[in-house]
């Protein structure tokens, strides 16, 4: 038995010992692979090699020995080894239920996070193997790497009929329930008169103006309607947008719960709304016939398609017609008069003449999205896909998108000058900052060597890049690497700042357009009342900010998760095929191929001893055979993985 002198020194070795390391505390992020890193609290990225990333599970903080990589001292590149856990977050898992041998596990498919988990016997319960599961973590694998689980829920199994929206819905964690609270506060809103509305007799009374919705067919959460007149220097073009601040007031159960929510989650045939169905649905939408609430911006745009003037005011109008897409398109593409109501038929062609001027004045002057085709998954019975359709740009879009710019430019201004006349926050800005800053230095160098006449331009700027892309843009040969650009630029931003949007080359851009489906836009709402009727309000911090960011991600990727499961099961049926495609994107093993067809992406394997990989152009150059993005090609479904939703395809 050591005495208490023994101790004191055995004590004051492992303080020596932990002095001795160089320790950080970071949170602990997955990868696609076995390894993972830890985010450092000064930013940095500490990699954990498979056996240290085996102990820990994603956004667990911990405490980490790190080590600088003894190649480049000088680099950001450092090890970790694990010290201490602090805290871990994860209790649940889901997955499907593997048995090996005599080993049952949950093979866990999470943001991050993909291994199997031991179900011991007693935790199995009545799971069966192929089952998927939800589980709750009931040992972590920090000690010695082996975690336990513990069955808690059993989804359904392979096959079911929307076993697939269950499981991803479980994965990402997304709200379908709604609280008694909040359905109390729906109850309320819905059994209350227009006439009610507190500001209803402040609100200008718009129900004899001609305004129509153009949405898909199936819309029911129509939030924008627009009417137009001619004037002598162009045209007064008018967007009514639904206003549910009308009745839902701050920090009231339903305006909490949508800003966690941060905007409506659309699954392939389904979706998780914002906003109770009853209001984003019934009492908000701009329904036909119908007098609601509407928060209304006019714009004076002269012929140029300049906005002269943008004012916004709240108000009360009755939408005259629900029209869809194709209906207008019919109309003013192939002059199908029936196809619309006649008193529309003025209407619509002065719409489309405005949204013609709008379109030139940001090709001169700003940038042009770059348009691509949508593809409607058509699903059967089952909730799989039965055919995937693809739906190419039309007049009817092209109205409804740039009056939609036209506003969140017009509320941007707002904001802009707002926050610089006084010196305070008031709305939410979408801001886009261009190509990631750890591209910069590759694409100056590509710039310099293929295009010397734009090497001076200052690609942070917003002038910067608009010059950039509106000269590749007119130069044909540089088709494949303003593509490989495009795939280098960061992700946009919700800021209180009123900094630009170089995506859109905008001054300033603030969605207002969309409130029952994005909270950002909904707050907008009560941002510009503020601003109108001369009151402070307070806005989002940064860190609700960043949370709002967090969901509208994980909803994304919620998504995007449903689709590539769908698409999976979609292309097993699709085998000896051949399938026109284009080159997509490319890496030193491959390249990810796009089909014209169905919009499908999926990988080709090469080899990368026959091929020289250049990153900053993006392409594959052989001796007999090399690959740009957008070059077209054929290819045959290889192999569909449906534990990692990845499609293979061989060059035909």
């Amino acid at each position: 038995m050591l005495d208490l002198n023994a101790l004191n020194q055995l004590n004051q070795l492992k303080q020596t010992i932990r002095s001795d390391k160089n320790l950080f505390q970071g949170t602990v992020r997955g990868s696609q692979g076995r390894f993972g890193f830890v985010v450092l609290e000064d930013g940095r990225e500490a990699f954990l090699a498979p056996d240290e990333m085996a102990r820990v599970l994603p956004g667990d903080r911990v405490e980490v020995s790190v080590t600088e990589k003894a190649e480049n001292p000088e680099s950001n590149k450092v090890d970790a080894e694990l010290d201490k856990l602090i805290s871990s977050t994860t209790k649940t898992l889901v997955g499907q239920y593997v048995v090996r041998g005599k080993g049952h596990f949950v093979s866990v498919d999470m943001p991050q996070l993909n291994r199997w988990v031991f179900i011991p016997p007693k935790a199995r319960g009545k799971a069966q193997e192929g089952d998927f599961l939800v589980c709750r973590l009931v040992r972590h694998p920090f000690e010695d790497g082996k975690g336990q689980a513990k069955v808690t829920d059993i989804l359904g199994k392979p096959g079911d009929v929307g076993i697939e929206h269950a499981f991803i819905s479980q994965k990402h964690n997304l709200p379908t329930q709604w609280r008694k609270e909040e359905q109390t506060q729906v109850d309320a809103i819905s059994s209350l008169a227009l006439t009610e509305l507190p500001d209803y007799d402040a609100r200008t009374k718009l129900q004899d103006s001609l305004f129509v919705t153009i949405d898909s067919e199936s819309t029911k959460d129509m939030d924008d309607a627009l009417s137009i007149e001619t004037t002598d220097s162009g045209w007064l073009l008018k967007v009514a947008i639904a206003d549910p601040t009308a009745s839902i007031a701050p920090n009231s159960a339903l305006d909490k719960t949508a800003m966690q929510r941060a905007n409506t989650a659309y699954l392939p045939g389904r979706a998780i709304t914002m906003l109770p169905e009853t209001l984003s649905n019934h009492t908000y939408s701009l329904v036909p016939g119908e007098d609601r609430p509407a928060l209304l911006c006019q714009m004076q745009i002269n012929h140029s398609g300049e906005i002269e003037q943008a004012d916004f005011e709240f108000s009360i109008i009755r939408s005259a017609h629900k029209l869809s897409y194709d209906n207008v398109a019919a109309l003013l593409e192939q002059e199908q008069q029936e196809a619309v109501p006649t008193d529309c038929h003025d209407l619509l062609k002065t719409l489309l003449a405005c949204s013609q001027a709008l379109n030139n004045y940001r090709r001169d002057n700003m940038l042009l999205m770059e348009e691509r085709d949508d593809f409607d998954l058509v699903l059967n019975e089952k909730m799989h896909i039965a055919d995937i359709r693809r739906q190419s740009h039309n007049l009817a879009q092209q109205i409804v998108q740039e009056a939609m710019l036209a506003t969140n430019r017009s509320a941007g201004d707002l904001f802009a000058r707002h926050n610089l006349n006084t010196g305070s926050h008031s709305g939410i800005f979408s801001s886009h900052k261009g190509f990631r800053a750890e591209r910069l230095e590759s694409i100056k160098k590509v710039v310099a060597e293929d295009f010397p006449d734009l090497a001076e331009l200052d690609l942070e700027t917003l002038d910067g890049y608009r010059q950039l892309i509106h000269s590749l843009h007119g130069n044909p040969e540089a088709a494949s690497q303003l593509a490989a650009f495009r795939l280098m630029l960061q992700a946009g931003v919700l800021t209180t700042d009123a900094s630009p949007h170089l995506g859109l080359a905008m001054e300033h851009y603030a969605t207002v357009t969309s409130p029952i489906r994005r909270y950002n836009d909904f707050f907008n709402h009560r941002a510009i009342r503020a601003i109108l009727e001369q009151k402070s309000l307070q806005g989002p911090s940064v860190e609700a900010l960043a949370e709002m960011q967090k969901s509208i991600g994980t909803t994304r990727s919620a998504s995007r998760d449903l689709e590539q499961w769908l698409i999976c099961l979609f292309m097993e049926q699709q085998q000896g095929k051949t399938l026109d495609a284009k080159v997509f994107r490319v890496t030193s093993q491959g390249i990810t191929v796009k089909l014209d067809e169905w919009g499908v992406n999926g990988f080709v394997k090469l080899n990368p001893k026959a091929f020289k990989f250049d990153p900053d152009r993006m392409s594959l150059c052989g001796e007999e055979q090399s690959f740009l993005l957008d070059q077209p090609l054929q290819v045959q479904v290889s192999r569909v993985d449906l534990d990692k939703k990845r499609i293979n395809f061989n060059l035909v």
